[in-house]
């Protein structure tokens, strides 16, 4: 596992050297012109907006992110209530959260996935977006943007890879066995245990 704050980390976009070490930019219309490239080469599935029916939106209600590759703000709570979804978080730096992301998007794309989408910390959404690339993970994911709100709501520790089931209800629930999976059968089985 990796500690979710790395010392002297500054997850700001704007700064060139928080980017991927092949990212070359020379100023904020850089920065953008490269998210842009990136957030395309990444084809990441559109993020859940909020649904026009009022749904209890939970402990999530009211807390923002960007959906990564877009300056769009979403409130996960609207967007994500009413449908069990698996919430993964994540960083670039992370070694484990590499592994386990492949696994997430093989998992999406098997009978009976509930809906995955992963939230990037601690990190520049260039870094964030040339991970999902490089790795071919399309669900859907966010940066988490309001300093932290998300993982207070969640409960979240210090520590990554992180991953929650949102209950239809709203109800939240931290999966801690396996801490991070290995294959797809190990979140249908923490799934399964967690909504029975």
């Amino acid at each position: 596992m990796c500690w979710s704050s790395r010392s002297g980390h500054d997850k700001s976009d704007d700064d060139p050297s928080t980017g991927p070490p092949t990212a070359i930019a020379t100023g904020r219309g850089s920065d953008q012109a490269e998210r842009g490239r990136l957030a395309a080469a990444a084809a990441l599935q559109p993020c859940p907006t909020a649904k026009a029916e009022t749904v209890d939106a939970g402990a999530l209600g009211g807390i923002t992110a960007r959906c990564l590759g877009s300056t769009t703000e979403v409130d996960l709570g609207a967007a994500l209530s009413g449908e069990p979804t698996l919430i993964n978080v994540w960083a670039s730096w992370c070694g484990p959260c590499r592994e386990e992301i492949p696994v997430l998007e093989e998992y999406a794309h098997t009978p009976d996935a509930i809906r995955v989408v992963g939230v990037d910390v601690d990190d520049s959404s260039t870094a964030a977006l040339a991970l999902l690339t490089e790795l071919g993970a399309h669900y859907p994911s966010f940066g988490d943007t309001d300093a932290g709100a998300l993982r207070g709501a969640l409960g979240a520790p210090p520590v990554l890879p992180l991953s929650f089931l949102l209950r239809s209800d709203g109800s939240i629930a931290r999966i801690t066995e396996p801490a991070v999976f290995a294959e797809p059968a190990q979140i249908h089985r923490a799934v399964s245990e967690l909504t029975s």
